[in-house]
């Protein structure tokens, strides 16, 4: 069961990942490049700090990207 977990945490540091390459902005595209290693840290070093891992990972791949942000200003 730890193992289907850690897959779910690096499928979704892969898709920050990729959302990180499609970003024009590239502040956002490096924020979402560090959330990810950091998911991937959490998961190579964390030994079961899923607590903390999930909530942040759900709040991450939630955020908007930089282009919703320029549309909602114009």
């Amino acid at each position: 069961m730890v193992w289907l977990i850690d897959l779910v945490l690096v499928l979704a540091a892969l898709v920050l990942w990729l959302r990180s390459r499609n970003e024009s902005d590239e502040a956002w595209s490096l924020f979402l490049r560090s959330v990810a290693l950091v998911d991937l840290a959490f998961i190579a070093f964390g030994n079961g700090q899923l607590l903390i891992e999930i909530p942040l990972l759900v709040l991450a791949l939630a955020l908007p990207s930089a282009a919703s942000f320029e549309n909602r200003r114009s």
